[in-house]
């Protein structure tokens, strides 16, 4: 193969979904991350994709290729990482979690981060609904991952519960979560103390129940974390038992040794640990 580069378009591709995805991941345009995965596509002389309603999948003739690229990738990373000349350790580190966390629990610490390693950068992504890294080099997931070749670190249990104010109606209406969160154990219990009935209003995100239920005075599905932080929330339910969801951290076993990603991961768990109101 002459045009090795062009592995770095179908891992985009593989961890993103989408070729406008890989092409905002790679800073170039979908044309040419079309073009690439052409080129290597010849090569090989399969097709490296397959187009299904959640995004293109790769074709599982070249799922050996992808894992190996994938762990060169990580590799690289880890050496770059670990070999750095004397100094502060610098890089990016991705990170994909739950965006009630990012509110919570990360944001409030980013100064003390910042302090002690001034030249990482970090990206915050949502991550919803999956256990893959996707475009991240770590997620934090509220179930332990089954798949994948990750090292997975227990960070803590995270208490939820439909909250309300004094003044919020009781006729059954509430707010919850997207359909796609139905079956989570959280809603299920939501669900059950609001007397089976459906949400009234759906959101995708924790976060946005929080600000929904400030708004409209409705019931809500929320983490505890946040309705502490309003002393007239109070559980819609006072008998109610909270609901807990264990949450970790995720990357992948190639970077075990990368002292940037390992940096961010103890920040991460140093947060969760200083936060006695999960």
């Amino acid at each position: 193969m002459k045009n090795w580069d062009d592995l770095r378009y179908l891992i985009a591709v593989h961890k993103t979904g989408s070729m406008s995805a890989a092409a905002r991941l790679l800073d170039t345009n979908p044309a040419t991350v079309s073009r690439r995965l052409g080129r290597l596509s010849e090569t090989l002389g399969c097709d490296l994709f397959i187009k299904t309603p959640e995004g293109w999948v790769a074709n599982e003739a070249i799922s050996d290729l992808i894992d190996s690229a994938t762990n060169f990738e990580a590799q690289i990373a880890t050496y770059l990482n670990a070999h750095q000349e004397d100094g502060p350790a610098h890089g990016r580190v991705s990170v994909g979690c739950l965006p009630v966390i990012m509110s919570y629990l990360l944001y409030p610490e980013l100064k003390t981060f910042r302090e002690a390693w001034p030249d990482i950068s970090l990206v915050f992504n949502s991550q919803m609904f999956t256990e893959a890294l996707g475009e991240n080099d770590l997620i934090l997931v509220p179930a332990r991952p089954t798949q994948g070749r990750l090292v997975v670190r227990y960070l803590g249990r995270m208490r939820v519960n439909v909250y309300a104010y004094p003044d919020s109606p009781r006729d059954g209406k509430w707010i919850g979560l997207i359909k796609q969160a139905e079956t989570m154990l959280p809603m299920q219990k939501a669900r059950e103390i609001m007397g089976g009935r459906d949400p009234g209003f759906r959101v995708e995100t924790l976060s946005e129940i929080v600000e929904m239920v400030q708004s409209t005075r409705l019931p809500g599905l929320m983490p505890h974390v946040a309705a502490s932080r309003d002393p007239d929330l109070t559980r819609f339910d006072p008998k109610s038992s909270d609901i807990e969801t264990q949450i970790y951290l995720c990357f992948h076993e190639t970077r075990r040794r990368d002292p940037v990603l390992r940096a961010v991961a103890d920040w991460i768990a140093d947060c969760f640990s200083k936060t006695s109101d999960l």
